[in-house]
């Protein structure tokens, strides 16, 4: 009868554990618009993998490439890599039975005055045993609970690589915005100090006039708070300029007394180069914050699944085998050998205050929540797209415009001086018309500096750029690094 009694429990056990499952649909995936605002016709991304080759300027891929290799943040994602991997051999395995072995040798003498002692007349029991083995255990993973432990492990495996490539890519994108606000920095400079030059020049002649009596003085003092002006400029330029070189030095682990930027004379900023976007169903696989956010949502459904399990029973089998003997030279015979067999351990929850139920539910709101971000993620990437697509479109409207402008203010500049050598006006407005051109080609610099600025935040929206074939894994730069070390 208690052998039926315990029966009966267990099978009612059993069922409540199964009523307790219910099985969970995921959230659906996040729908992606078919093309972006902004975009144009063309359906494909021509980013390469190396995408800062696409400004064809040699410092600045050096630079990037440099801060690749040396940056210590690298090291840190690939030991992220390293670690995530460890952990999924870890989870895989439990999949497979424990087999462990043992041998040990020992000698033991009863007490006379213990119960068994008495019984034993005062004699003792003592001697020696030596004993070499093997045991067993093995959990049935009947409900595929380490399974999806494996599962999560792997997720937790993409997610590290994702942070790889995350951190290249933000890598990659400082030492460009930081380049490219040297360079800014550093025309800017330039044509300030021209500028100034002309503004002395026109502070010179001026007061040559005031004291030939053919000027007033205040012309003269604007002329002086005109200078002072462009001095004050030229202070806050150079202060960037080495704010960025700072920067870049910093970035690329480099000493800041003895790194700098390439500086040629002839130097001039490349034209913005033309990037196309793509599909927006591509971003979802080259932005490594929304793989790494798609992971995270694959590890979370399996630990919902994992909660899931616990409504069910566990089962597991242990054994032992070996040879004991109180001779060494007879260990190893057959008469020695000692075996077990079990326990066949069924464990099953039947009453447990609601904490699987809870636990349960604390899963699944985990996951619905990583889905919900997941999906503001990436109505925030392609924002991002279509508001670097504007900016881009917006530098090269005004540059447009500024070009067509600097052209007048150059043909002004030639009436001038030619209204000049021919005696028809004085000096003092040759300056001003030529501080008037140098100034349209400033905003010219800065307008084309923006757009180059627009094209890498356009660049880390999209996620970087992608080999046709590769898949989503740390990037062969990081891989050529790590081999060599």
């Amino acid at each position: 009868m208690g052998r039926q009694v315990l029966l009966m429990t267990g099978l009612a056990g059993l069922l409540a554990g199964c009523a307790g499952y219910r099985h969970f649909t995921p959230s659906p995936d996040a729908v992606t618009p078919p093309q972006y605002k902004n975009a144009g016709p063309e359906p494909d991304n021509n980013l390469p993998q190396k995408w800062w080759l696409v400004y064809h300027d040699l410092a600045l891929s050096e630079l990037i490439e440099t801060t690749l290799r040396d940056n210590p943040y690298s090291d840190i994602a690939l030991m992220r890599v390293a670690e995530a991997r460890a952990q999924l051999q870890v989870a895989a395995a439990d999949r497979l039975p424990y087999f462990g072995g043992e041998a040990g040798a020992k000698n033991s003498h009863s007490s006379v005055n213990t119960p068994l002692g008495r019984l034993l007349g005062g004699r003792t029991i003592s001697g020696d045993e030596f004993f070499v083995g093997g045991n067993a255990s093995w959990q049935v993973d009947l409900w595929r609970r380490v399974a999806h432990a494996v599962e999560a492990a792997e997720a937790r495996v993409g997610m590290a690589h994702a942070d790889a490539h995350s951190a290249e890519l933000v890598l990659a994108t400082e030492v460009a915005v930081a380049y490219w606000q040297f360079r800014d920095a550093n025309a800017d400079v330039a044509l300030l100090t021209r500028i100034r030059a002309q503004r002395a020049e026109a502070v010179k002649l001026l007061a040559q006039r005031l004291e030939a009596g053919l000027g007033d003085e205040r012309g003269l003092a604007r002329a002086q708070v005109e200078l002072g002006n462009v001095d004050v400029e030229r202070a806050e330029a150079r202060k960037k300029r080495t704010l960025a070189e700072q920067e870049l030095a910093t970035l690329a682990v480099k000493s800041l007394r003895e790194f700098a930027v390439p500086d040629d004379p002839d130097y001039h900023l490349p034209a913005i180069p033309a990037i196309t976007p793509g599909l927006p169903a591509i971003i979802l696989a080259r932005r490594p914050d929304l793989a790494e956010s798609s992971q995270s949502i694959r590890e979370l459904l399996a630990q919902e699944q994992i909660a899931e399990t616990a409504f069910y029973p566990t089962i597991g089998l242990t054994g032992d085998f070996g040879f004991a003997s109180s001779q060494l030279k007879e260990v190893l015979r057959s008469d020695s050998r000692q075996f077990s067999i079990g326990p066949l351990a069924l464990s099953l929850p039947i009453f447990d205050g609601g904490r699987n139920r809870a636990t349960l539910d604390l899963a699944r709101a985990r996951y619905r929540e990583a889905v919900d971000l997941h999906r503001s993620k990436l109505l925030i990437a392609l924002r991002e797209v279509d508001d670097a697509l504007t900016e881009i479109q917006t530098s090269q409207d005004q540059m447009q415009v500024l070009t067509d402008t600097l052209a007048a203010a150059q043909r002004l500049a030639l009436v001038a001086k030619s209204r000049y050598d021919e005696g028809e006006s004085n000096y003092v407005d040759v300056t001003a018309v030529e501080c008037e051109t140098l100034a349209a080609e400033r905003k010219l610099t800065r307008s084309r500096t923006e757009g180059l600025l627009a094209t890498v935040r356009l660049v880390g929206a999209l996620g970087g750029g992608w080999a046709a074939d590769e898949p989503r894994q740390v990037s062969s730069l990081q891989l050529e690094r790590s081999r060599s070390r």
